[in-house]
């Protein structure tokens, strides 16, 4: 195992944690301010709003691992008609496509996060009821599209050496 894909290994681990852990954290505050709703008619102000964050992080960084383990939304009406070498052929150029989508949008995630740190608009409430500047819950777009993208194209197969060497096709 090289050093790169060491480091996407490290990578997915950690999203994996991140996911986790969000997860948790997510079910865990819901519950706890539904509680507070029924029981004693009141809730957390704050929460809500934490809660639709979190789905944001949740979502781009499930993405994220969709693209490391290769079960992320794919459209190959033809792809299964092509021979092999066609296929990986095929298979490289959409995960290179894939991968230069993601890095435009990555790209244009980072102007909007410039835009809205020059807004300097802050979310209410959103950090056990602290207010926060809001391009911090939305760093995690370009992060999430610059993964994917780098996932993407850690997943274009490499050339088939082994069988043009033996002949094989």
């Amino acid at each position: 195992m090289n050093l790169l894909q060491r480091l996407l290994l490290v990578i997915r681990r950690a999203v994996e944690w991140g996911v986790a852990l969000l997860l948790s954290w997510m079910v865990l505050l819901a519950l706890v301010q539904l509680l507070l709703r029924w029981t004693l008619s009141i809730g957390m102000p704050w929460a809500d709003l934490q809660l639709r964050q979190m789905v944001l992080w949740v979502g781009l960084l499930g993405g994220v691992l969709a693209a490391a383990e290769g079960r992320h939304i794919r459209i190959d009406m033809v792809e299964h008609y092509l021979g092999r070498r066609l296929r990986t052929i095929v298979g490289g150029v959409i995960m290179f496509v894939a991968a230069a989508g993601s890095f435009y949008l990555g790209y244009l995630s980072l102007r909007f996060i410039a835009s809205e740190c020059e807004a300097g608009l802050v979310l209410g409430r959103v950090l056990f009821g602290h207010s926060m500047p809001e391009w911090t819950a939305e760093l995690i777009i370009p992060v999430g599209f610059f993964l994917m993208g780098i996932y993407f194209l850690a997943s274009i197969p490499p050339k088939s050496r082994a069988s043009s060497e033996h002949g094989q096709t």
